[in-house]
């Protein structure tokens, strides 16, 4: 099994692949720029992007979700047949009417069969060779026009793979279920948007909570770091 982290900035994009042996690609949300970064740093044929058998989408931010109508036209344009699962907080206001956007555009005659489906709190959906947890995170938006915004349907995914165990923050605040679910996991993947406590609750993770959080697992990775993005605009 390998992970790959494509790219994760708050305010542009998070993208990042599980593979298996089996074939059987997911991927955890879908930015803005997304077909780019596969096509260019991942599939060393535009074919194998049919590997994806699903796209776990954390919360419905453009930066989360915004290149899903992009790569779902792709799959067309190359022809793809096998049925896509797309998992999505409950009620979907944007994935759901981007796939509707799609079927329109091409008449409803797609290639393949979008599965579009509204995921809660523990849910278990089995996507062979992979078993798929939803847990409840929770996410308010953050902008210089509104720091503290409403909160918004927004989950973690825990993925089981023969033994392994990898569990996916999503955008979240502190939550004790995020703590739950990262114990003993192997890997964690967990967004650590603040280089420090700003003491804004609900919105984002600190580093320092990230890798308090991160340490009950075997392994983590930080990603969705704002300080990333102030190395690129420099």
């Amino acid at each position: 099994m390998s992970v790959k982290v494509l790219f994760s900035i708050p305010g542009v994009a998070t993208q990042i692949v599980i593979s298996t042996e089996e074939s059987v690609d997911i991927l955890l949300d879908c930015g803005s720029g997304v077909l780019r970064d596969l096509l260019f740093s991942y599939y060393p044929e535009s074919k194998l992007i049919n590997n994806i058998s699903a796209i776990l989408i954390s919360h419905e931010h453009f930066d989360h979700v915004g290149g899903l109508y992009p790569l779902m036209d792709f799959m067309h344009m190359i022809g793809r047949e096998k049925p896509l699962t797309l998992l999505v907080p409950k009620p979907s206001e944007v994935a759901k009417r981007f796939v509707e956007a799609l079927k329109f555009f091409r008449k409803s005659k797609l290639t393949y069969q979008v599965n579009l489906i509204e995921v809660r709190d523990q849910d278990v959906i089995k996507i062979e060779p992979l078993t798929i947890k939803v847990f409840k995170v929770i996410h308010r938006g953050s902008t210089r026009t509104e720091p503290r915004g409403p909160l918004i349907p927004a989950v973690g995914y825990t993925i089981h793979y023969r033994d392994l165990k990898i569990v996916y923050s999503g955008d979240t605040g502190f939550i004790k279920t995020l703590e739950d679910e990262v114990e003993n996991a192997d890997l964690a993947i967990l967004e650590a948007t603040w280089p420090e406590d700003k003491g804004i609750d609900e919105i984002h993770l600190s580093e320092k909570e990230a890798i308090k959080i991160g340490e009950r697992a075997k392994e983590y990775m930080l990603i969705h770091r704002l300080r990333d993005l102030k190395s690129m605009l420099k």
